[in-house]
């Protein structure tokens, strides 16, 4: 039987167009993997792995983090689910620039009219709403379900912080989701329909189904619940 054809990682880099030491750095996040050869130090690659790199670095392009390829792998989420997730984190990114800006162009007006900025607000929020809430209220639920207290948090209002401080919320988030057993889907995003600074997100789980209500008030979440429900 012919041996299969092994290629060295320079071989590697110089064909994808990468380096090693990204190479090395996925192989230690188990997204890749090489073959060992006895008495040799440096790492080798079949065709069908170079493939695999070679879609992982197409991931990477479109700015699919490690972790979700990771979870790409793993089966905990689908592909479609991971290049939704990063788009709207980009739009919601945008949104967020765009407020920016506008507050920038605030400040300079008042400078330029001679007065005092630190005697001005500019830091007032701006009322989000339709793409650019959803996009905002995707992002925050995912922070929820994937546990990522840090991401969350920077879009809380002072307010929902002082009575939900950071240590209660993660004792309250892992005592919901922790009989809920293993994330199968994320599910839609719905408006209510009487106030639509109200969003609600469903995700489904191997054991019952999750709602999670986020209440928006000048693009910060001022509202949030965690709940059962039913999913068909």
């Amino acid at each position: 039987m012919e041996k299969e054809k092994l290629y060295d990682i320079g071989e590697v880099c110089k064909l994808l167009g990468t380096t090693s030491r990204t190479l090395r750095f996925y192989e230690e996040k188990g997204i890749i993997s090489s073959t060992s050869v006895p008495f040799q130090s440096r790492r080798q690659y079949t065709k069908e792995q170079i493939d695999h790199i070679r879609n992982v670095l197409v991931l990477r392009t479109l700015g699919i983090s490690v972790k979700a390829i990771k979870a790409l792998q793993d089966n905990k989420i689908d592909l479609r689910d991971a290049v939704l997730s990063k788009r709207a984190e980009i739009a919601a990114a945008m949104d967020a620039k765009r407020k920016e800006l506008v507050l920038l162009n605030e400040a300079l007006t008042v400078i330029e009219s001679g007065d005092d900025i630190f005697q001005q607000n500019p830091q007032k929020k701006e009322e989000l709403s339709g793409d650019g809430l959803s996009a905002l209220a995707a992002l925050c639920a995912k922070a929820v379900i994937e546990g990522d207290t840090d991401f969350l948090y920077q879009y809380l209002s002072p307010k929902l912080i002082e009575y939900m401080p950071r240590k209660s919320y993660e004792i309250v988030r892992a005592d919901t989701f922790a009989p809920a057993g293993k994330l199968l889907s994320i599910e839609h995003l719905e408006r209510d329909k009487k106030h639509p600074h109200i969003l609600y997100q469903y995700a489904r789980y191997e054991k019952v189904g999750i709602k999670i209500k986020l209440v928006f008030h000048h693009g910060q979440l001022s509202g949030l619940w965690i709940g059962y429900c039913e999913l068909t």
